[in-house]
């Protein structure tokens, strides 16, 4: 391709799916009004895909600066730029760039506008449609009115009043969108305000019940009783009381600060079962598979290793499959840290559409209900699980650390009660500082890691199926989330 023929390249996120996530893609517009990607700039195999941008509309996300989307009738493309700088240059010269096109014959499906900029909904886009249908039309009927030049001056008449009814029609269908979109918002926010006052009002129920069963309870005489204005002067009261209370812990879960040091809490359900999975693994990652003929290599790519081994245990046979690789410029505490956090989870893996704390065990080991992202036309799906960190420290070494991710069960989400296909999961993930170094800088410590992942998807799936994704995913797991490490910790000081 020649190179003045591109007015814009660069590399963008592209959605994909819940498995592979967004991913790196090599995009390029056109003189000619294209815009098509590939895998890479070097991909010498041709351009994934392609839309003419006369055929499209752009749409800015509600909630992300870098987000937007390209979208037609037949297929939409979610985008990611790295910063909302790209992201507006991207959208500023596919806008610029359609308005200088020539206009297309047969009309465009979805035109492009200064209002495309903007976030449309889904009845946005039904008017969009109807506009390039009426365009369209007019644009033919004015074709025929040129050929029937000679005819009769009643059929032209006739041509000029179905043109104006066709005008007609989506006039009215724009006035009831508007009408339809300010009444969604007005109710909308009354929903919203008369759920929050329900909310109080069965707190102050709930506290006042519970006040009552004190004042029977100990025989204290009750006081005089209220007006209608005293009544609703104290519920107005009582409810400015629970929004100070509410801020006051707001904020003191912000400045409570979490120990150094793992939980000596050895009491809860999952402790003895994660104590016997990190002794396994523990043990596994001692081994060394290069040397070791039980281990057989399956792959190979850079630092990241994939190892399948077999073994018999007290007459059941385990089946194996880890991922080995070493990471640069992090420590065991920092990466199993950005494993283990929640809220660092959601900024790195996006594959998941929620992820909500249902209990904590101990300091560093809480039960969570996961929801991934569907993937038309498979069922969404979603886990609970239990995941502990743990330090292992050993004499004259820097300490190690294990993330163990387990499927468990819990009485506020029963399974086949949420409405998704429930998946079962043994995920884990050993860290362990290699350094050597009495005052080392960023450059002078690696972190080795050791990372199985067992999963069901739930439902019906082949074993050997979820074998082969799992071989093809662990690559590309430990390259995201070693990025991610690497940039999260690059300015804070070392942690051990």
């Amino acid at each position: 391709m020649d190179p003045a023929s591109v007015l814009a390249s660069g590399e963008l996120l592209k959605w994909t799916n819940y498995v592979l996530g967004w991913q790196i893609r090599y995009f390029k517009l056109t003189r000619d009004g294209y815009i098509s990607y590939s895998v890479s700039k070097e991909d010498n195999n041709g351009t994934k895909g392609s839309i003419k941008i006369d055929k499209m509309i752009l749409q800015l996300h509600k909630h992300s600066e870098v987000r937007f989307d390209i979208v037609t009738p037949t297929v939409t493309w979610y985008l990611r730029a790295h910063t909302p700088v790209d992201r507006d240059t991207w959208t500023g010269i596919i806008a610029k760039h359609r308005e200088i096109l020539p206009q297309s014959q047969e009309g465009s499906v979805v035109m492009l506008t200064e209002s495309s900029l903007q976030v449309a909904s889904d009845l946005n886009l039904k008017l969009d449609e109807l506009n390039s249908f009426k365009d369209s039309l007019s644009q033919q009927l004015s074709e025929i009115r040129s050929t029937l030049n000679n005819e009769s001056p009643k059929l032209k008449q006739k041509l000029a009043t179905i043109q104006a009814t066709v005008s007609g029609i989506v006039a009215t269908s724009a006035n009831c969108i508007e009408m339809f979109e300010e009444r969604e918002q007005f109710w909308q926010e009354q929903i919203a305000a008369e759920r929050e006052k329900s909310r109080k009002l069965e707190i102050l129920y709930t506290a006042t019940n519970r006040e009552n069963s004190e004042l029977i309870k100990n025989n204290t005489p009750q006081g005089p009783l209220l007006n209608e204005d005293e009544f609703f002067d104290a519920i107005e009261e009582t409810l400015d009381k629970m929004d100070n209370l509410e801020e006051k812990l707001q904020n003191l879960e912000v400045e409570t600060k979490k120990p150094d040091t793992s939980s000596d809490k050895k009491d809860h359900r999952m402790y003895n079962q994660m104590q016997d999975l990190i002794n396994k693994y523990v043990e596994l990652s001692k081994q060394d598979p290069e040397s070791e003929p039980s281990w057989q290599c399956l792959s190979k790519s850079g630092e990241t290793k994939i190892y399948r081994k077999e073994e018999e245990k007290d007459g059941v046979l385990l089946d194996y499959l880890v991922a080995t690789t070493t990471v640069q410029g992090v420590t065991a505490a920092e990466m199993a840290e950005v494993f283990h956090n929640g809220k660092l989870k959601l900024e790195w893996d996006h594959t998941i559409e929620a992820d909500k704390k249902l209990e904590t065990l101990d300091d560093y080991c809480s039960v969570y209900h996961q929801i991934l992202k569907r993937v038309w036309p498979t069922a969404q799906r979603d886990i609970v699980y239990a995941s502990h960190k743990q330090k292992l420290e050993k004499p004259g070494e820097h300490p190690s650390w294990i993330v163990c991710n387990v499927s468990c069960d819990h009485p506020s989400v029963p399974e086949g009660t949420s409405g998704y296909t429930r998946a079962t999961i043994e995920v884990v993930l050993f860290c362990q500082t290699v350094c050597d170094k009495t005052d080392p800088t960023r450059k002078d410590v690696s972190c080795r890691i050791v990372y199985s992942a067992s999963v069901n998807p739930g439902g019906w799936a082949p074993s050997a199926a979820v074998r082969a994704v799992s071989q093809r995913e662990y690559p590309k797991f430990l390259k995201k989330i070693s990025a991610f490490a690497v940039d999260h910790v690059k300015k804070n000081e070392i942690a051990f």
